[in-house]
């Protein structure tokens, strides 16, 4: 089978649908700074076969041009956030497979418009959904449509196909020298997204009362919102050095790597919902959350909000909290039960078994 990657959004992601297909001839239609990023990260993808465009939009005969002169089977279309109306003559014209991948159900299902442009955004989104074979979700949103017995998975064909993946074959750059906990807050400082202000609390419960543990926020602060939480932590890490870490602007994936390599314990401070393009998002639901990702990939344990529930293949490495309260009970009893926590990190591998590119595949109609 030959294929097709279209990615102009996200690295981790194309990265992700090369190894599940690693046993097809495959290329990739990327952006420059796409292809920089997945070549930063991971050194074998230098090796694979590249066309570079600007967009989708001003690409849209070149892509046409390249996807019929190379006669593939299947095209694997990432998230997109714009060029729709170029995107739908695309997947018309072609005769191919087709996936287009969503990470926001009711945004490409329920799309409120509020301007020209949003309403026929909403048509050329529909009508995408509607030329495509297939449509890739990942696992929070997969099980939400198929045990609640969506109407949408009833007319559709939903594919699981998660963001990011565990790398089975990768090895680590970096490793943890201490015995200190290290906890990492992942994704951006995004208000919208996350909210920072039980684990800023928990933080000054534990400044200055054990040099045992330590937070890592490895995402750049976006808005007002994240510019005033990085702006407390630097109050914070001006006071005591060693409790937070953070990045600058300068950050780089090699940067992330090394935080998520480093960690002990992924935590997820999301938010219930997300507004994205006008549309209310159900985060757990019709919309994923970042930090199952990194727990995933990097064999992390996890702390998931109350509100998100557990997936499945994350049971036993993967937690709830309640309150500001207990989360710092539960740090509590990982500095002073080390044991518990190497329970969680071995559960952690275990569990990563079940998000393997063979695994995935397995579970694909081709």
């Amino acid at each position: 089978m030959k294929i097709a990657i279209l990615e102009t959004a996200h690295f981790q992601y194309a990265q992700t649908q090369s190894e599940i297909f690693s046993d097809c001839q495959k290329f990739f239609i990327i952006t420059e700074a796409i292809k920089n990023n997945m070549e930063d990260y991971a050194l074998e993808l230098r090796n694979e076969k590249y066309y570079i465009i600007k967009s989708i939009a001003d690409n849209e005969k070149e892509i046409l041009h390249i996807i019929n002169n190379e006669k593939i089977d299947l095209l694997l279309i990432s998230p997109v956030f714009n060029s729709y109306s170029a995107l739908k003559r695309i997947v018309k014209k072609i005769k191919c497979k087709k996936i287009i991948t969503t990470h926001n159900i009711n945004t490409w299902f329920y799309h409120r418009f509020w301007s020209p442009n949003s309403f026929m955004d909403r048509i050329n989104m529909k009508s995408i959904l509607n030329n495509c074979d297939y449509i890739a979700v990942e696992d929070f949103i997969y099980n939400h449509l198929k045990n609640t017995n969506d109407i949408l998975y009833q007319k559709y064909k939903f594919l699981y196909i998660p963001f990011t993946i565990f790398h089975e074959n990768n090895t680590r750059k970096f490793f943890k020298t201490d015995n200190i906990l290290k906890v990492v807050l992942t994704g951006s400082i995004n208000g919208d997204r996350r909210r920072y202000e039980k684990v800023l609390e928990a933080i000054k419960y534990f400044n200055n009362r054990t040099n045992k543990i330590t937070f890592s926020f490895a995402g750049k602060a976006m808005g007002e919102y994240g510019q005033k939480i990085l702006n407390q932590l630097k109050e914070i890490k001006n006071a005591n050095h060693n409790i937070v870490s953070f990045f600058d602007e300068n950050a780089t994936v090699d940067m992330f790597k090394k935080e998520m390599e480093t960690s002990d314990l992924v935590l997820s401070v999301s938010t219930k919902t997300f507004i994205g393009m006008g549309t209310l998002e159900f985060i757990g639901k019709t919309k994923p959350t970042a930090a199952i990702h990194d727990m995933m990939t990097y064999e992390l344990p996890g702390l998931l909000p109350a509100h998100l529930v557990v997936p499945n293949n994350l049971k036993g490495s993967v937690f709830n909290y309640n309150s500001l309260k207990e989360l710092i009970s539960i740090l509590n009893n990982l500095i002073e039960h080390p044991d518990v926590l190497e329970n969680w990190k071995e559960k952690a591998k275990q569990n990563s078994l079940n998000f393997t590119s063979t695994q995935i595949r397995r579970g694909l109609p081709f």
